[in-house]
């Protein structure tokens, strides 16, 4: 009973509910855009023989910003994901495959 009297209490505890509130907005928001450039890397692919680079850097980026969304929406991080830190730079891309 201590413990919820202290969270019920903690501004910190309410501070995190209203970060994890606008995480899970904003993660939604991205998951929509990645549907959204898998459908444009799809179709690219369907006239070129490769993947386009940006597309590819950029959904790698929203993916890991997707990642530390739900890292910290599931209290496995404390560190609170972009807007309040760094946007995720994109990791080392795989080489194509012919």
């Amino acid at each position: 009973m201590q413990a919820l009297k202290n969270n019920l209490t903690s501004e910190a505890f309410w501070l995190r509910l209203v970060f994890m509130l606008l995480s899970l907005l904003l993660v939604e928001l991205a998951a929509s855009v990645l549907v959204l450039l898998v459908v444009g890397q799809f179709l690219y692919r369907l006239f070129n023989e490769a993947s386009h680079s940006k597309i590819l850097q950029f959904s790698n980026s929203l993916g890991r910003f997707i990642l530390h969304s739900y890292r910290f929406l599931s209290y496995q991080t404390d560190t609170k994901p972009f807007p309040f830190s760094d946007w995720p730079e994109a990791e080392d891309l795989p080489k194509e495959d012919d």
